[in-house]
């Protein structure tokens, strides 16, 4: 019993085996027929794309040999004749000269519009050769062939291209197959299905797009659909087996290389098939009977045996693989494992193409691609580390990459490792990224280096700053023991004061660039835009420098040149700053007898109420070497220290003003040679004040005369250009012969000049002399005197000699504006001596609570508040101020003049108690801050706390005299 049982489960296992063989068996054949069939369909349908292509190449060719036969024609029956000529020869149905629009006309003289399909403008712009689809009323659908080549003019018609076509059937015959006894048919479509070309069975109904016809007439799933029209969009060629209303059909599918264009046959899979499945039936015969004839027990038997140890290994190295897949994908290591003989790669972890930007196939393909990531090493170089590695040896080297994708320089650690499997020798080679490792030990050593040169340039800071300060304080100490010492003489004490007064200054601005530095390095520091004149600017800028270029015995030059947008918003305070580090500096480093130069200039800007501005400033001093040209901006960088070269400094000023450039969005660079000189030059972009243009022409000068004398054509040019604008008819000579010359002339010709603008200093004759000259010909014309010069000295001759008025360079409209009206009397010339701080109020009896607590600070308060009539009441602190106020009747005390940094209360909280006092005539007090807290932050708080107005120290007399004055006009 158990045989049988054993016998008819060995038969049943031997049936199911046979039957799978034979199932297997059948696929075999009928994906052998298939593959078959479609094999030989593609072949055929290859050759009709084979002759679509040559008929597009060769029509492509012919529009561009006919383009350059059109160019050359010179009639129209030329053209007429040449065109009936080729088209006998090649038998397009017909010639078109096209327009943009599609518009045509033919050699005969018809016009129309080509119903073209695409963008034909756009092709035609881009001059690419044209292939599209047409059609023209009443007639059948026709293919297009353009050329944008040529254009012209035709019969009066102008054409951006010629065109020829074919009608469809013509097309057709090209693509006819006369195998499968005309069954066999195809379309030609767009990549998105659109119907280029239709070429199907006449039983067929016309098809617009193949997509459409699929999904109306296959029994193809919609996934299907779009997968095949995925295949289409990506120019694929394949074969497919569709069912199409019941009977199936081979599908074969081939990329024209023409635009998008694919080529579509279909065949009735039965009239294909036909000699194959007979083929097939007998071959199925005589398998099956082979296969029942083979000892199938035997084989099931021992797949029996093994399959449980197959799978239990299989599974075992899926494990493993999966687990080491993981683990290499989350490390920075890379494995390898190598034939010795053959170097065939046998294993490369998935994470390669990460950590090397190779991938997998590249490496199994070549070992040697790894050796492209070091350019620098010979083939020799490679290959000696592998070369005579034994079986369980280890080398060791490190190797310096360049990715491969991201270019990226990366450094990594190599173990090559000897071994052996199944007695064949192999290398484990395994790359370890060390990347990280090797930037942050660079990140260090770059840390200390930079600290060593930080405590260095720390050090070299402190040795300058400790004789840089104490220099200025060896002077206030010094003259003020001997201002003591000579307390009797006027003289020499008010001499002595004199010169502690400027040691203070110098001192102070020592301090202003140590601390400015601090906070540009901080980010503290802001720009605050305001309304700015660039005439006042440069103009105020000339006072402040003038006693210095006086001591010095320099010469100071300023002009300005095309300047038309003199207001503008920028932060005064801070150009100011640069343009003064600057000329301090061209003053400082320029012998006597020099000269320092300011030019500012106008650009135009691309920015909509913007100008560009350049502003150079130039001395013919000592210059500097290239080298430390390099490092000027450089913080306490100084060529010279002051002890060798005497000239005091911070090496601060520099690394100031490129910050405040760079904020300002600016450039500046520096042009210098030693012993030469040096010139700076900025550029900086403000927006300018639009609501500040006004009519500029002077009715009563309008169409009148002007003369402009100056040795400097850029000065001439830039004056004439603005007496142009304020309505005069400008001329301008740089001599002051010839000046005089024509002035006689323009006298004697009855059209005389009806102002002159004459620089003072000219080579062959100065401006006085000018002016007297002219004056001697009875003119009595204005005459304004042009100079870059301070013109007191010169002042009384100068009017002896005729001279209306004096107009400082640099000269701007408004300075221009100005100076015409006043030496037409229409305006009063205006006397700015602010030299002293006038109050131009009456302070007398104002009632003021001073709260300091440095004794020697409020010494000097009160006697600078008594000066101007004030009556002063003192507090050390806080709380005593807040005792003092809080005490008082209303109106008691005027204004509260409060300092901030006090003992047992600052000014702040003493400012926000008083603003909570109960009374509100009290709590409204006006109350100043006066405080060596200089910057923006300390002034924010002071407001924010309450107080209302920020005086910083050391006091400068005209802002507090203004301040108050400010304060009092406000009530």
């Amino acid at each position: 019993m158990k045989k049988r049982l054993g016998v008819f489960a060995a038969a049943i296992v031997l049936i199911i085996g046979v039957s799978m063989v034979g199932i297997q068996y059948t696929r075999f054949v009928s994906k052998t027929v298939y593959q078959e069939s479609t094999s030989h369909l593609t072949e055929i349908f290859h050759q009709s794309n084979k002759a679509l292509n040559e008929l597009v190449n060769k029509n492509l060719t012919y529009l561009h040999m006919w383009s350059a036969y059109l160019q050359k024609a010179s009639t129209e029956k030329e053209i007429c004749d040449y065109i009936n000529k080729v088209q006998e020869e090649t038998g397009f149905s017909g010639f078109y000269f096209l327009s943009f629009d599609g518009n045509y006309k033919t050699i005969t003289g018809e016009t129309g519009y080509l119903g073209l399909q695409g963008n034909l403008d756009d092709k035609i712009t881009q001059r690419n050769d044209i292939i599209m689809n047409a059609a023209l009323p009443g007639k059948s659908q026709m293919l297009v062939f353009a050329c944008p080549e040529v254009n012209g003019i035709y019969q009066g018609f102008e054409y951006d291209a010629i065109a020829v076509a074919y009608d469809n059937s013509d097309i057709v015959k090209v693509l006819d197959i006369s195998a499968f006894q005309g069954n066999a048919g195809g379309y030609v479509v767009h990549s998105d299905g659109r119907v280029v070309i239709d070429h199907a069975p006449e039983s067929w109904k016309t098809a617009y797009n193949f997509i459409a016809v699929l999904r109306d007439h296959s029994g193809l799933s919609e996934d299907e659909i779009m997968a095949f029209s995925e295949e289409l969009k990506q120019g694929h060629t394949g074969a497919m087996l569709v069912n199409l209303e019941g009977r199936n059909y081979y599908l074969i599918y081939e990329k024209v290389n023409i635009q998008d264009w694919e080529l579509l046959g279909i065949v009735p899979a039965d009239i294909v098939n036909a000699s194959m499945n007979e083929l097939q039936f007998s071959t199925l015969i005589i398998v099956g009977a082979l296969l029942f004839s083979i000892a199938a027990f035997i084989i099931v038997m021992i797949l029996r045996k093994n399959r449980l140890n197959i799978k239990s290994k299989n599974t075992q190295i899926l494990y493993r693989d999966e687990m080491f897949k993981k683990l290499s994908m989350n490390v920075d290591d890379v494995f390898l494992m190598v034939d010795a003989k053959t170097a065939r790669v046998d294993y490369v972890s998935p994470n390669v193409e990460k950590l090397l930007g190779i991938t997998v196939k590249q490496i199994k393909e070549n070992i040697y691609v790894l050796g492209k990531l070091h350019p620098q090493d010979t083939e020799g170089q490679r290959s000696k580390h592998l070369k005579g590695l034994l079986v369980n040896e280890q080398r060791e080297w490190d190797f310096e990459y360049v990715h491969k994708k991201t270019g990226e320089q990366r450094w990594f650690h190599i173990i090559a490792m000897g071994s052996e499997i199944e007695k064949k020798q192999k290398c484990i080679i395994v790359m370890s990224d060390r990347t990280a490792d090797r930037k942050m030990n660079q990140a260090l050593s770059d840390a200390v280096s930079a600290a060593e040169t930080a405590n260095r340039a720390k050090s070299t800071f402190l040795s300058n700053m400790s004789h840089d300060i104490r220099t200025p304080m060896n002077a206030i100490i010094g003259f003020t023991t001997l201002a003591v010492s000579n307390i009797e003489n006027q003289e020499k004490v008010r001499d002595y004061l004199g010169k502690i007064l400027a040691s203070s200054n110098h001192l102070l601005s020592l301090i202003n660039d140590i601390l400015d530095m601090s906070r540009i390095e901080s980010g503290k520091i802001h720009l605050e835009e305001t309304k700015v004149n660039l005439s006042d600017l440069l103009h105020d800028l000339k006072t402040i420098i003038s006693g210095q270029i006086h001591a010095k015995q320099l010469e100071l030059y300023m002009d300005a040149m095309d300047v038309t947008d003199e207001d503008i918003y920028c932060d005064k305070t801070r150009l100011n700053q640069v343009l003064l580090n600057l000329l301090s500096n061209a003053i400082k480093f320029t012998p006597a007898g020099g000269t320092v130069s300011v030019r500012l200039r106008q650009f135009p800007s691309t920015q909509k109420d913007c100008a560009q501005y350049e502003i150079r400033v130039k001395d013919n001093g000592i210059g500097m070497s290239q080298e430390f040209a390099q490092k000027i901006f450089d913080p306490f960088e100084r060529e010279r220290t002051s002890t060798v070269s005497k000239i005091q400094g911070t090496g601060l000023g520099m690394a100031i003003s490129k910050n405040i450039v760079n904020m300002m969005g600016g450039t500046i660079e520096i042009k210098t040679q030693k012993n030469k000189g040096t010139e700076f030059i900025i550029r900086l972009m403000f927006r300018i004040q639009s609501e500040q243009h006004r009519v500029e022409k002077i009715t009563e000068l309008e169409g009148l005369k002007a003369l402009v004398v100056d040795d400097d054509f850029n000065t001439c040019d830039s004056v004439t250009k603005m007496l142009v604008k304020v309505g005069m008819r400008s001329e301008w000579t740089l001599s002051g012969k010839e000046a005089v010359l024509r002035a006689k002339q323009s006298i004697e010709l009855g059209d005389a000049f009806h102002a002159y603008i004459i620089d003072w200093r000219l080579p062959d004759m100065n401006g006085i002399e000018v002016t007297r000259q002219i004056r001697s010909l009875g003119d009595d014309t204005p005459i304004i005197i042009l100079t870059a010069y301070d013109w007191s000295e010169i002042e009384v001759e100068a009017k002896a000699a005729g001279v209306t008025a004096f107009c400082a360079k640099p000269m701007f409209m408004s300075d221009l504006r100005e100076t015409l009206m006043t030496a037409l009397g229409q305006k009063k010339e205006q006397n700015n001596d602010d030299v002293l701080p006038e109050a131009d109020f009456n302070f007398k009896n104002k009632h003021i609570l001073l709260v300091e607590d440095n004794e020697l600070n409020s010494e000097i308060a009160t006697e600078i508040l008594t000066e101007y009539g004030f009556i002063v009441d003192t507090a050390e602190n806080g709380a005593e101020a807040l005792e003092k106020v809080s005490t008082s009747k209303p109106g008691t005390y005027d204004l509260v003049l409060m300092d901030v940094q006090m003992p047992v209360m600052n000014g702040y909280e003493a400012t926000k108690c008083i603003r909570k006092l109960k009374d509100p005539a009290l709590a409204n007090i006006s109350i100043l801050a006066m405080t060596a807290n200089a910057f923006d932050e300390d002034r924010k708080k002071a407001l924010e706390s309450g107080m209302d107005g920020f005086l910083s120290k050391p006091i400068v007399i005209k802002e507090l005299v203004q301040a108050l004055k400010n304060k009092f006009t406000d009530r």
